[in-house]
């Protein structure tokens, strides 16, 4: 048996406004809004990496109520300083200046607009490959 990730699902305060964020600030495209008044909206990286925005449960009150077991959302990118100085002219805030990690890479964080982790990291080799 194989098993291969589909996609990865990010709760939200208003999923159509949050993936409309990763659309206009990351390049993302719309991928499908399944029917219903409380539809998921799902979007996708230009190497086909789908990610589900589906809203909170009635009732819940906050993210930072929930238990997260994910952490981050990981963006890969070829020219690190092109991608912050393109980021930050579309209004993202970086939480520190960057740092470099194993295997001559750099990383930078930030957080979408309800607070989800994303590391912008290059690096100069991929070490699994």
């Amino acid at each position: 048996m194989t098993y291969s990730i589909e996609h990865f699902g990010i709760m939200s305060r208003n999923p159509a406004e949050l993936a409309a964020w990763y659309k206009d600030v990351l390049g993302f495209d719309h991928l499908f809004i399944p029917p219903g008044a409380e539809a998921p909206v799902f979007v996708k990286d230009k190497s086909g990496f789908i990610i589900e925005f589906f809203s909170m449960p009635e009732g819940f009150r906050h993210p930072e109520d929930q238990i997260r077991k994910a952490q981050h959302l990981c963006l890969t990118v070829e020219d690190y300083d092109k991608a912050v100085t393109d980021l930050e002219s579309k209004g993202v805030v970086f939480k520190e200046e960057g740092f470099p990690i194993f295997q001559d890479g750099r990383v930078r964080f930030f957080q979408d607009p309800e607070g989800n982790w994303i590391h912008l990291v290059c690096r100069t080799q991929i070490p699994w490959s």
